[in-house]
């Protein structure tokens, strides 16, 4: 009988130790729930497809115990005005007024284009932080942890002027006029994470500190040879709170397919309509939402 409860007792420390935050992670889940969304189909603002995935993302945070905020707005775009509908789900609200802020974001919406679902760029981000969500419920922390779906992020016609990032924009100016600014330790994007040939980018313009937090993280996973070995700048929701003064990274796969002078920039299935289930990846989503709740581990030390 000693043994047997010697052993329980091995199991349930086991078990308790088990419980980090980024072993709290479901990568099955997050790939279940980017097939979900991409089976949505087009989710530009006001499709049907839309809806269906901010009403997901309420349903998930509402399971999950989080404090649900909205920031809706109507942007002024080439195609007139449009409402958006930024989606904030707060964890770990304390009592303190200077309790420091986390925020891990991706945007929700995909491009205005016919046939396009994209299943990796919009897809996978808004996913991974369904699962996050999941993983977020129940834990305590010193920080604040802010999961922010951003909305119209894709440009209208392109990324020149005002036209693109305007839920991003609308959220990171709020922040900075209300006095939040302050609090906020970090912002970390997702963007484009689900690729099967994963390689997150070392964006240029992103804070120095916070990609070493990361790369300290996956160092500690075994995922180091999936981040930061090539550099390139980036035009995404990041750079608004840059703007704005918050310290933020972009977490992006910025070469999702072949390369090349006859492809998009960012590869042959960026912002094309064979952006699809078949090139995303469990073990990506793996990879990079364990590296990013490491990473909130040790920045909440």
């Amino acid at each position: 009988m000693s043994v047997k409860l010697g052993l329980i007792a091995a199991l349930i420390i086991v078990s308790a130790r088990a419980a980090t935050l980024h072993e709290r992670f479901n990568a099955q889940q997050a790939y279940a729930y980017t097939a979900q969304i991409a089976a949505f189909g087009e989710r530009w603002p006001g499709s049907p497809g839309h809806k269906k995935t901010e009403d997901l993302i309420h349903q998930v945070l509402q399971k999950d115990g989080a404090r649900i905020e909205a920031d809706d707005f109507t942007a002024t775009t080439p195609r007139g005005p449009v409402m958006v509908h930024n989606v904030i789900g707060k964890f770990n609200v304390g009592t303190d007024p200077k309790q420091e802020i986390l925020i891990l974001a991706g945007h929700y919406d995909t491009l205005f284009q016919p046939g396009f679902i994209g299943a990796n760029d919009g897809g996978s981000s808004t996913a991974i932080l369904l699962a996050f969500a999941d993983a977020l419920a129940g834990q305590t922390m010193k920080m604040q942890i802010w999961l922010v779906w951003t909305d119209l992020e894709e440009a209208i016609n392109s990324f020149t002027g005002d036209d693109g990032l305007y839920g991003s924009r609308h959220l990171a100016q709020k922040l900075a006029a209300n006095g939040t600014r302050s609090r906020v330790r970090g912002f970390f994007l997702l963007d484009m994470i689900g690729d099967k040939q994963l390689g997150v980018a070392r964006e240029t313009e992103s804070n120095r500190r916070l990609q070493d937090f990361m790369a300290r993280a996956a160092g500690q996973l075994g995922y180091s040879q999936y981040f930061f070995q090539y550099e390139v700048g980036i035009i995404d929701d990041h750079v608004p709170f840059i703007r704005a003064g918050i310290p933020a990274v972009d977490v992006v796969d910025a070469r999702y397919g072949r390369m090349g002078p006859t492809f998009d920039s960012m590869g042959e299935f960026h912002h094309a309509n064979t952006d699809t289930m078949d090139k995303v990846s469990e073990h990506s989503l793996e990879v990079v939402g364990k590296t990013m709740l490491l990473t909130v581990e040790l920045l909440d030390k």
